[in-house]
């Protein structure tokens, strides 16, 4: 089966109350955010959305977005792959319901004037999420060794007088 492009907005209350679900990519250079921080340019992330009602009567969606990127180690400075897998699960806030009312499990957000969510952004948003704090190589793989590393040790030039000295001299 081809996997279509995922559309930039939705509306959630409609689509879940139809049940309706995709399974798409969105294309890497939709995502300019998520792109400065890679090693180099995204190719297509694969989305799959699901649009439904729960038995409070809440209109969720619910997703998962996979992506193979590269980024920069932060040991040695090459560019290293990296799998990224998140699943996220939203509730758009509606007159009847606002964020302060939702269940725990569901995350918060905003419709924009047509009634709509964009999703390309929000996709965005959890990629980033899903980032590693500090993208380092398995240590194997790694040019540098930890055990190489030095730490706190800085030479003597680098060392800078205390710009508060000659407040000191004067204070005497």
């Amino acid at each position: 089966m081809q996997k279509v492009r995922i559309p930039l907005s939705v509306d959630p209350v409609r689509n879940s109350g139809k049940k309706l679900s995709f399974d798409g990519v969105i294309p890497g250079q939709n995502l300019p955010r998520f792109n400065e921080v890679l090693a180099s340019p995204c190719t297509d992330v694969e989305v799959t959305l699901t649009f439904d009602t729960d038995e409070q009567k809440i209109h969720y969606f619910r997703g998962q977005a996979k992506a193979s990127v590269e980024l920069v180690c932060q040991r040695c400075g090459d560019a290293m792959p990296w799998q990224l897998e998140t699943e996220f699960q939203y509730a758009p806030v509606t007159k009847r319901r606002s964020a302060e009312d939702m269940p725990e499990h569901y995350e918060a957000v905003e419709l924009n004037e047509l009634g709509e969510v964009l999703l390309h952004p929000l996709v965005e948003d959890e990629l980033l999420l899903a980032l590693p704090i500090v993208a380092k190589h398995v240590e194997q793989d790694c040019k540098i060794k930890s055990d190489a590393m030095k730490w706190g040790e800085l030479p003597a030039e680098a060392e800078k007088q205390n710009p508060f000295a000659v407040l000191q001299k004067l204070k005497k």
